[in-house]
């Protein structure tokens, strides 16, 4: 292959913008997260060890939203650098923490770049 092919898709990959998506949660529980909670997977993909700002937003009150890995959970919002493959996972929750909140939410997560994905809503009892 052509040097010059192969750097140009090694700058693009390194240039790219943050990406974000979100599905249900098919993995394992982590020790930190709600059993009551409604869980997504959100994948983060972008540049190598780049610094990355989420947050999440249009969560009803009396719900929580928390980004959780196997070691912790931080409520609302989070900030991480992505490794070496350019790729996070988190399992996202949502939480009603409240028998008088609504009993659906959804949310968005804003990141980096202008990134930005809609949580599918939750509905708790």
């Amino acid at each position: 292959m052509n040097v010059w092919i192969v750097a140009t898709i090694v700058l693009l990959a390194l240039a790219s913008p943050t990406r974000l998506s979100i599905q249900p949660w098919t993995g394992s529980e982590f020790q930190t997260t709600s059993s009551a909670a409604a869980k997504y997977r959100l994948e983060v993909s972008g540049k190598p060890k780049a610094l990355v700002h989420l947050q999440a937003r249009g969560v009803a009150s009396g719900w929580l939203a928390a980004f959780c890995t196997p070691k912790f959970c931080s409520p609302q919002r989070v900030e991480t650098s992505l490794p070496s493959s350019g790729q996070a996972v988190f399992q996202f929750e949502l939480i009603r923490e409240s028998s008088s909140a609504p009993k659906e939410t959804g949310a968005t997560i804003d990141g980096p770049d202008g990134a930005s994905v809609s949580v599918p809503f939750a509905h708790r009892e």
